[in-house]
C-alpha cells in the first residue's frame, strides 16, 4: 500500500469514529472515539489541578468575570492581561458598571492592549446585557452567539466555565492538541473533523474543567515550537510524541508597511484627530498619520509596530501647524493624559519628551550633532 493511501485509509477510519460518537444521542453514553484518549482524560484533569496557573478569573468564575476575561485575552498575552484585567474589574465591576460608562472611558481603559474593537464589542455586550431577562448572560451557546462580540469559541467558553453547559471550547490550542492526539499515518485531521472531535470528548461532568484543562495543555506543554511532551499527561495516547506532524502550510511573514506619525506641537500643546486613512483606531484620539513625509515635518526617530498580518515602520515628525484638510484640535498636557491613544502614538509623543529632556539635560553646552535637527522645530 502506497503513503498516500495510508493517509486516505488514516483519515477515513478517524472520520468513520467522528461520525460513530456524533450519532448518539447526546445524553447517553458516547462511545470512544480512541479508547487510549479516553482514559487519559483523567491524567490531563489531574495535571490541570497540579499546574494551572493561578489566574483571577478562575478563582471567581462569574459569567462576567470571564467574558471580561475572554475578550481581553483574545490575540494578548495573559501576562500583559492580567495588570488590565484587575483594573478594569476596579472601574468596571459589573454589567451595569461599564454599560454607563462613556465609550471614551472605556477605550481609555483599555489603552495599550491594542485591538480595541473588543473593548467596544464589549461595551456593547454590556449595554445588551441590560436588556435581557434579569440582565444575565443566557446559558445557551446559541443564544450567546446572538450578542455582541461573541463567536463559537467565546460561547462555549462562557457556558462551559460560567454555566457548566456541556459544550466545546475550541481555540487554536486545543486544535494543537487534539490535532498532535489524532494523527495517523502523517495525516492530520481538518478543522472540521477536529471541532467535531472536540464536541464529542466533552463530559457532562465538569465541562468547564475539561476545556479550560486542554487549553492550558496547548499554553503550557504542547507548544507550537519544542513541545515538552516528556511532561505531558498524554504523552501514552500520543502518536505525535515522537514524530510531530510539520506544518503543511507555514505561516507567511508579516507585510511591512511604512507610515509617518506627526507629532504637531505648540508650546506645551499637542494637535490631536480622530481621522485615520485606514480607520484602524476609530474612535481613539491620534497623532496625524499619511503614508508619505509632510514637506516641512522633521524627522526625530523611528518605531516599529505589529498590527494583525503586518509589521509597520513608522517614522515619527515634528510639525509646528495642522497639515492643510485634516480635522483635529489642540490639547494641553491634562487633556492628553486624559486622552485614549494606541500605543504607537504614545510611544511618538514619549519620543518627544525622550529628546526634551535630553535638551534640558545638555543646556549651557552642544547638543549631540545627530539630535540638532530636532530643535529647529522648537
Amino acid at each position: 500500500m502506497t503513503s498516500r493511501n495510508r493517509r486516505t485509509w488514516a483519515s477515513l477510519n478517524l472520520w468513520v469514529n467522528i461520525v460513530s460518537a456524533m450519532s448518539l444521542h447526546p445524553r447517553s453514553s458516547r462511545p470512544l472515539i480512541d479508547s487510549k484518549i479516553r482514559r487519559t482524560m483523567p491524567l490531563l484533569y489531574r495535571w490541570y489541578q497540579q499546574h494551572q496557573r493561578p489566574l483571577p478569573w478562575r478563582t471567581s468564575p462569574t459569567p462576567y468575570h470571564i467574558a471580561v476575561s475572554e475578550f481581553m485575552c483574545q490575540q494578548t498575552r495573559i501576562t500583559t492581561v492580567l495588570p488590565y484585567y484587575k483594573r478594569w474589574l476596579r472601574r468596571f465591576p459589573s454589567w451595569s458598571a461599564l454599560a454607563r460608562a462613556p465609550q471614551s472611558v472605556v477605550l481609555r481603559l483599555w489603552e495599550g492592549l491594542g485591538y480595541y474593537r473588543r473593548a467596544r464589542s464589549l461595551h456593547a455586550l454590556a449595554k445588551s446585557v441590560l436588556q435581557l431577562p434579569h440582565r444575565r448572560l443566557p446559558s445557551d451557546p446559541q443564544k450567546l452567539l446572538q450578542l455582541p462580540g461573541i463567536g463559537h469559541y467565546t460561547a462555549g467558553a462562557i457556558a462551559s466555565i460560567a454555566f457548566n453547559v456541556p459544550t466545546p471550547a475550541f481555540d487554536g490550542n486545543v486544535a494543537r492538541v487534539l490535532g498532535r492526539l489524532l494523527a495517523r499515518g502523517g495525516c492530520t485531521p481538518s478543522l472540521f473533523e477536529l471541532r467535531a472531535v472536540a464536541a464529542a470528548l466533552v463530559p457532562r461532568k465538569n465541562p468547564g474543567t475539561h476545556n479550560q484543562a486542554l487549553m492550558e495543555l496547548g499554553a503550557l506543554l504542547c507548544l507550537p515550537k519544542n513541545p515538552l511532551c516528556p511532561s505531558c499527561p498524554l504523552r501514552s495516547a500520543c502518536p505525535s510524541r515522537l514524530r510531530l506532524p510539520q506544518r503543511a502550510n507555514p505561516r507567511p511573514p508579516p507585510t511591512p508597511l511604512r507610515e509617518h506619525i506627526l507629532v504637531i506641537r505648540k508650546k506645551q500643546s499637542i494637535w490631536l484627530t480622530r481621522q485615520h486613512p485606514s480607520n484602524r483606531w476609530r474612535g481613539l484620539h491620534l497623532l496625524p498619520t499619511t503614508p508619505q513625509p509632510h514637506p516641512e515635518a522633521r524627522h526625530i526617530g523611528r518605531i516599529t509596530y505589529p498590527f494583525t498580518r503586518y509589521k509597520i515602520t513608522a517614522s515619527i515628525d515634528l510639525l509646528s501647524r495642522p497639515p492643510s484638510g485634516w480635522r483635529g484640535k489642540w490639547h494641553t498636557p491634562s487633556q492628553l493624559s486624559q486622552a485614549t491613544l494606541p500605543a504607537p502614538h504614545r510611544k511618538a509623543l514619549a519620543l518627544l519628551n525622550q529628546l526634551g529632556n535630553l535638551q534640558n539635560h545638555h543646556e549651557g553646552g552642544s547638543l549631540p550633532s545627530r539630535h540638532q535637527h530636532v530643535l529647529a522645530c522648537r
